[in-house]
């Protein structure tokens, strides 16, 4: 049943990604059917396994700044705006925490993934949803920077290039480290 569940899942999410077109960039309009986490909202707990075997747990990064995405290997979007996550995990290294977390998709994809394109910075598997479902959204590319203090700082839904989002992230990112 477990199986069933997780196969369901994931073709809902597949349909709905299709139809909303992976998330519409500077779309913050948030439907009635969706409760996105806003500004100064706790970000949800969870832990998570990442490529490269280690185990990473939201709470264990307070003290940080987090840049936490949602993203799948069939969105262009994502997959457009994957390097900018590299320069600035090359850039910040160990100021900041960035976690790629995968929508539900199998490890193996995800791992091939990671591995045929080079990156570095931390992406981990929700081969679940369970780790999605507590950060709802209208799609995907799903993007938000959490502070210190483990708030939601911003929210960004859907992708420009990968120059575009490392600018706005990287601004983002230095406002909240200033903080």
């Amino acid at each position: 049943m477990k199986k069933k569940n997780r196969i369901i899942f994931i073709l809902l999410t597949a349909v709905f990604m299709m139809v909303s077109g992976c998330g519409n960039k500077g779309d913050k309009d948030n439907s009635d059917t969706f409760q996105e986490l806003s500004e100064e909202d706790l970000a949800p707990d969870f832990t998570a396994e990442t490529v490269d075997g280690k185990t990473i747990v939201l709470a264990e990064q307070k003290g940080k700044v987090v840049l936490l995405n949602f993203w799948a290997t069939w969105c262009g979007p994502c997959v457009g705006e994957m390097p900018a996550f590299e320069k600035l995990y090359s850039e910040y290294g160990e100021k900041i925490v960035i976690l790629a977390v995968d929508c539900a998709e199998d490890k193996d994809t995800v791992k091939q993934f990671v591995s045929d394109n080079g990156y570095t910075f931390p992406v981990a598997y929700d081969t679940e949803g369970s780790i999605s479902a507590k950060y709802p959204t209208s799609g995907i590319p799903y993007t938000l920077i959490i502070g210190k203090d483990g708030k939601v700082k911003e929210t960004y839904l859907g992708a420009d290039d990968a120059d575009a989002q490392y600018m706005e992230y990287k601004k983002a990112i230095d406002a909240v480290l200033g903080e």
